[in-house]
């Protein structure tokens, strides 16, 4: 195998299992409260967790990319300072959070037409206090690149709610949606104390106060934020829109695209964890050339195992509908076929982000995705009055195109990044593979003769 590929395809093998564990593990407990839910409850219930996805992002982008790119770039002696800015503003964000469900929740019932949302939001709130150290460790396990405490956090955390919705299943009891959203909240709690053990054995953390870091690390992150913040109102206009517009059962169709989409955007999420710390010491160390070149690379690498998942659901949507959620979501078939082209923009759109912000520029990115998430709810609004419930789908679509030229625009000039170039290593990779898979191939053959 050549040098030029082996990063990419040896590098974050925990970071992959890590990603797929939680998508299916997640995926498994939507099917059982799919089934569990009457479709109504079904349609809040995926609101719901839409929600959670955009505070936790939200949490992440204001701590995690910021930690990460000033860790990388700080001196060692110095890297106590960055450390008590991270965990200042984690711990101010979680409070922060805290009370913003109890007081805002239900309001988002009221703008979603979506009955007990509000509730539910009130009842997360306690999921908020043990998401605190849950990403402090997260963050904390990325800077020293421990992708396999990472992977064991998460399925922790998620082996244990999917264990609770099989019983739920198994045993016939229809729970209040308040309940699941408990459960889901203290899920949590196993995964912070196997960090704490974890921690407890490595080398711990050195404080040092400093308010100019923590203006510093403000500073960048807000932007971060900001950028996540609006690219999930983007990637969430659909379900949000269909809910309020056209009913709570109608979003359940983007609920289940949703899933769908996160299983195939694993590959765009996995290189650009493993991606980032590397672009944040290019960018401070390297040249131009280096950073184009790795993201080239992470694009084309997602996509060569996007393409065949798309292709998978285009040939079996309906199979797919029935396994995954039953007969009752069966007209979900044509939204479902839209929504799965958003996954081939996705990788491009996730490592423009993160290569503005390992060049210190978030605010491009911010600016960017503040238009996109403001175009996107008016092509929504657009074409629901239009079409319907595929109304949403067609102009997420359109949005994707849309933002796919500008971001391609804006790193041909920056970086002198190709789009040609990105779809030429993707053969390359391929041909990687099967020399990986024939070599594979040949040792488990040659083991076999020396048994």
């Amino acid at each position: 195998m050549t040098a030029k590929y082996s990063y990419w395809i040896h590098s974050g093998k925990y970071a992959m299992m890590q990603k797929l564990f939680s998508i299916i593990l997640g995926m498994l407990s939507f099917m059982l409260l799919a089934r569990v839910f009457d479709p109504e409850d079904f349609g809040v219930w995926g609101l719901f967790v839409i929600i959670s996805s955009i505070i936790e992002t939200c949490r992440n982008a204001l701590v995690k990319n910021g930690y990460i790119r000033f860790i990388n770039s700080t001196v060692q002696e110095e890297r106590p300072v960055v450390e008590a800015a991270a965990l200042f503003i984690n711990t101010a964000f979680t409070l922060l959070l805290f009370f913003a469900l109890i007081f805002l929740g239900p309001h988002f019932a009221d703008l979603l037409h979506a009955h007990g949302l509000g509730e539910m939001l009130q009842w997360s709130s306690i999921g908020i206090l043990f998401l605190g150290p849950f990403s402090w460790f997260e963050n904390l396990f990325y800077s020293r690149y421990k992708f396999r405490e990472i992977f064991w956090i998460y399925f922790i955390r998620n082996t244990v709610f999917f264990a609770t919705t099989i019983f739920w299943f198994l045993s016939g009891t229809i729970p209040s949606k308040n309940l699941v959203v408990i459960f889901y909240s203290l899920s949590i709690l196993p995964s912070v104390i196997y960090a704490l053990l974890v921690y407890m054995k490595d080398e711990p953390v050195r404080f040092r106060h400093s308010f100019l870091k923590v203006r510093e690390f403000l500073r960048y992150s807000k932007y971060v934020l900001g950028n996540n913040f609006f690219s999930l109102v983007f990637v969430s206009a659909d379900s949000f829109m269909t809910s309020r517009f056209v009913s709570p059962f109608a979003s359940s169709f983007y609920s289940t695209g949703a899933r769908l989409l996160h299983f195939a955007d694993i590959p765009s999420q996995v290189f650009g964890d493993i991606m980032f710390p590397r672009a944040a010491q290019l960018a401070t160390n390297g040249t131009v050339a280096d950073v184009r070149n790795i993201y080239e690379k992470t694009v084309a690498a997602s996509l060569t195992l996007i393409l065949p998942m798309v292709l998978f659901v285009l040939l079996f949507t309906k199979w797919i509908i029935l396994f995954l959620v039953g007969e009752k979501y069966i007209m979900a078939v044509p939204v479902i076929r839209l929504l799965i082209f958003y996954s081939l923009f996705l990788p491009f759109l996730k490592q423009f982000g993160n290569i503005m912000d390992a060049r210190g520029k978030p605010h491009v990115n911010f600016w960017l995705m503040l238009f996109i998430a403001f175009l996107n709810l008016v092509l929504n609004y657009l074409f629901i009055k239009l079409f319907g419930v595929y109304g949403a789908a067609t102009g997420t679509l359109s949005t994707y195109v849309i933002v796919f030229i500008i971001t391609q625009i804006v790193l041909f000039k920056t970086l002198g990044v190709r789009t040609s170039q990105v779809l030429l290593n993707i053969p390359h990779l391929y041909k990687e593979y099967y020399i990986i898979a024939l070599k594979g191939l040949r040792k488990f053959k040659m083991n076999r003769r020396m048994r």
